[in-house]
């Protein structure tokens, strides 16, 4: 592989980078073994190549690529691996079982050929502000995310939420599903945290890898309700009483009061709601997201056991309104972070040359489509200082060309490389 040349250059590039904010256009020439097939190297090589313009461009190593007794082993770990800008590919050529090809890189311009912000906080759509695979118009590639349990960090606080910790994640589930990207299932009879765990969204890693691989599931969804306490309170006249005990009165001595049955309450006039939302990697268990989405209701927010909320009671009162707009921006959020990473599914079964994959016609696949296939190395997880999941080392295959496409299921064959494994998960690769 001629690794001491490659390690000069990259060594070159590390102390002669530059940093500078300026559109510039950069060229690398990237390289791979051919021995997976010539999709799963040209993916390798585009990444080479890119990674060589992260180092020249910022001055620092980004991203590592070796060749082990288990072949070419790759990280999943999270973060930026490369420069932000238009890509294309130059050129494509092969020699010595190896692929090369040459990539140039406008940092003047974005994927859809805009100039890219100087700095970018709000939240991006999934067509436009992420780099995946190119499909043809009309087609989705769905990835599965399963939503748990929504704890209540304040249970007394919950009059009038009705079940909120079971409804809210399927009410989540059902606005995913109507996402082009997204097919999610209702997991509210799970959680990812023992009793009494709250505001510890890392201590739900482990168990959403292992719910992940049970329920055939590329995310994992979980969170709590923070926050739903009645904010401010005024005094309302109540004429013939009132059956509602809750609220505080005052007697009542003007006129007609006995007829009447008049008093003076206090009653709610406003109300929060807050909730947090994390978003987990089902394969390596690492958190990916975590947002806290809140607000304030004024008008009709008194809590009543006789109107309990309902996913089909939102529309009902000022509050439910209320939260019904922080579903929305929850769903929408959640569905641009999944939108912004590679459709991925698991071998549910391989048989020689045969793979089959978890993953079907609902899901966007089709006859024709090839998928990279990877092998995790658990032994290895990848873990920060204050432990954190950051993600699983993985051995790059090959790749499998899908010949046949159920509902739940399809059928690849493997080009090229090694034996796939039942547990190894299939990519989309990036299209040009």
């Amino acid at each position: 592989m001629r690794a001491r040349p490659r390690f000069l250059a990259l060594l070159l590039a590390l102390l002669l980078g530059v940093s500078g904010a300026r559109a510039e256009v950069y060229q690398a020439e990237g390289m791979a073994s051919l021995e997976g097939g010539r999709t799963a190297a040209r993916e390798q090589a585009i990444d080479d190549a890119l990674a060589q313009i992260a180092v020249s461009h910022r001055g620092r190593l980004v991203g590592v690529s070796e060749w082990g007794p288990e072949g070419l082993a790759e990280s999943s770990l999270l973060g930026p691996r490369r420069v932000p800008g238009r890509m294309s590919v130059i050129s494509e050529r092969e020699g010595e079982q190896l692929l090369y090809v040459t990539v140039s890189l406008d940092t003047g311009q974005t994927a859809s050929g805009e100039a890219p912000p100087v700095a970018r906080v709000e939240v991006q759509t999934a067509q436009d502000g992420c780099a995946g695979t190119s499909l043809p118009p009309g087609r989705f590639l769905k990835r599965r995310a399963l939503t748990s349990f929504f704890a209540l960090k304040h249970p007394q606080q919950s009059s009038g939420l009705g079940e909120v910790s079971y409804w809210l994640p399927g009410e989540l589930a059902r606005r995913l599903s109507l996402q082009n990207n997204v097919s999610a299932m209702d997991g509210g009879r799970y959680t990812l945290f023992a009793p009494g765990v709250l505001d510890e969204p890392l201590s739900g890693q482990d168990s959403a890898r292992e719910l992940g691989a049970r329920e055939g599931a590329q995310f994992i969804v979980a969170g709590q309700v923070v926050e739903s306490r009645i904010s401010r309170q005024a005094p309302r006249l109540s004429l013939f009483g009132s059956a509602d005990s809750t609220q505080a009165s005052l007697a009542y001595n003007g006129p007609f009061a006995g007829f009447l049955g008049a008093s003076v309450r206090v009653a709610p006039v406003a109300r929060e709601f807050a909730m947090d939302v994390w978003l987990y990697d089902a394969f390596t268990g690492a958190l990916l997201a975590r947002e806290r989405l809140s607000g304030e209701a004024s008008g009709d927010v008194a809590p009543s056991s006789a109107r309990s909320l309902t996913p089909y009671a939102l529309a009902d009162s000022d509050y439910g309104r209320m939260i019904d707009g922080l579903i929305d921006q929850a769903v929408q959020r959640l569905s641009v972070n999944m939108g912004c990473l590679p459709f991925t599914t698991r071998v549910v079964r391989a048989e020689g040359g045969k793979v089959y994959l978890g993953a079907g016609a609902v899901d966007g696949l089709a006859v024709g489509d090839r998928l990279l296939v990877y092998r995790q190395q658990p032994d290895t997880q990848i873990r920060s200082a204050a432990g954190e999941a950051l993600g699983v080392p993985e051995v790059l295959l090959g790749d499998i060309s899908i010949t046949q496409v159920q509902p739940r299921m399809s059928l690849g064959i493997m080009n090229g490389g090694r034996q796939a494994q039942t547990g190894d998960l299939a990519r989309f690769p990036r299209r040009l």
